[in-house]
């Protein structure tokens, strides 16, 4: 998973390509920030159908080719985990494709708590409890749990945590160089 390179836009094998998926409210959109800030190129509930074409787009040029993560998850139109998992592992086959899935993981409580906090209605409970929602969402997302390399619980952390989390496993190694900035003025 770790590059040869301490540059994120340098690919050791070839194009770098995370998937991003869990549980709504456990933080996918917080970590594809995060990635972003990283250097990553994102994309946010990408149609799965239009996925080949999007790997197999020409890079202006490959050498300086972001990696790339993709947010996908229940509301994803045409998503199905099953055909999402058949369809990574065709691509993961691919010499030209460094492959990761991310799965954010969150206790049903937990996510209970987040909804009634933000007053959001769960896509999957219209006319159900918030927990209803998260329990049928669980059950549709399992596969994809099971089959991720790296998953990531959520339920103790703050918003901060989750960044710093995401800033352990995907970050570069190579320390950044400090930037200092200097405002002067007089009156």
């Amino acid at each position: 998973m770790e590059s040869d390179s301490d540059d994120p836009v340098t690919p050791a094998a070839g194009q770098r390509v995370m998937l991003v998926t869990g549980l709504l409210g456990a933080g996918k959109s917080t970590a594809l920030k995060v990635l972003e800030d990283l250097g990553w190129e994102v994309i946010d509930n990408f149609p799965v159908r239009l996925f080949d074409r999007l790997l197999d787009s020409p890079a202006p040029e490959p050498s300086l080719r972001a990696p790339l993560a993709i947010g996908f998850d229940s509301r994803t139109r045409g998503f199905d985990p099953r055909k999402m998992i058949d369809r990574v592992k065709r691509i993961g086959q691919r010499p030209d494709i460094e492959l990761t899935t991310l799965f954010l993981d969150c206790t049903g409580s937990e996510l209970e708590r987040r909804y009634n906090e933000t007053r959001r209605r769960h896509p999957l409970a219209q006319d159900m409890p918030v927990s209803s929602g998260i329990r049928a969402e669980r059950e549709l997302l399992e596969p994809l749990r099971r089959w991720a390399e790296v998953l990531i619980d959520t339920t103790d952390f703050s918003v901060n945590d989750l960044k710093q989390a995401i800033r352990d496993q995907f970050a570069p190694t190579a320390p950044r160089e400090m930037t200092v900035t200097v405002t002067s003025f007089g009156f």
